[in-house]
């Protein structure tokens, strides 16, 4: 029995050293200022088999619900304290978070992201961000958020088991083009 020749071996540890790199980080500006049907379109399609980790570039970033008193706030909203958190809806969603939370929005509804690291999964569909009010003309402000994915272990598994196959396939094409069978 012939042993598979290096190249397979290292070609799947280098194929398993790229995996991180198809799930790179994003980054994204959300504006205080832009409602529910104009919050922010991520252009991510999520896949509930992926894990996401959001959070914002700079917790301490402040963004606000209007003029003062007290409507300054982190992306974890307002303190409950001061303004008892609104319920929302939007088509058939309906949410209930602190004022000047950062939110999202997928095909199955709202979640809280706050200022992280938020790490979720189960997540549909088109991902929009966005600022929790229920008036946005005296908001101001933007966060940054940083959304980044990494793929389920069997994924993983999927494509390392993938590159081995690559590996052994061209192993095999070169043992058949100088005749060894």
């Amino acid at each position: 029995m012939k042993k598979l020749p290096w190249f397979v071996a290292v070609g799947a540890f280098a194929g398993s050293l790229l995996l991180p790199t198809c799930c790179a980080n994003a980054s994204y500006v959300v504006q205080a200022t832009a409602d529910i049907p104009s919050w922010l379109d991520t252009t991510i399609i999520l896949d509930p088999t992926t894990t996401y980790t959001f959070s914002v570039d700079n917790p301490s970033t402040i963004w606000s619900a209007g003029p003062p008193p007290n409507r300054d706030s982190t992306a974890d909203g307002i303190n409950p304290a001061f303004y008892a958190p609104p319920t929302l809806t939007f088509g058939a969603f309906t949410g209930t978070f602190n004022f000047g939370a950062l939110v999202g929005l997928d095909d199955t509804g709202f979640f809280l992201i706050g200022t992280g690291p938020t790490v979720l999964t189960g997540l549909s569909g088109d991902l929009k961000v966005g600022y929790w009010d229920t008036y946005y003309g005296d908001n101001s402000g933007s966060q940054t958020l940083e959304v980044s994915a990494v793929p389920e272990p069997s994924t993983w598994v999927m494509m390392i088991l993938g590159f081995f196959a690559v590996g052994f396939l061209a192993y095999r094409r070169k043992d058949f083009a100088f005749g060894v069978a």
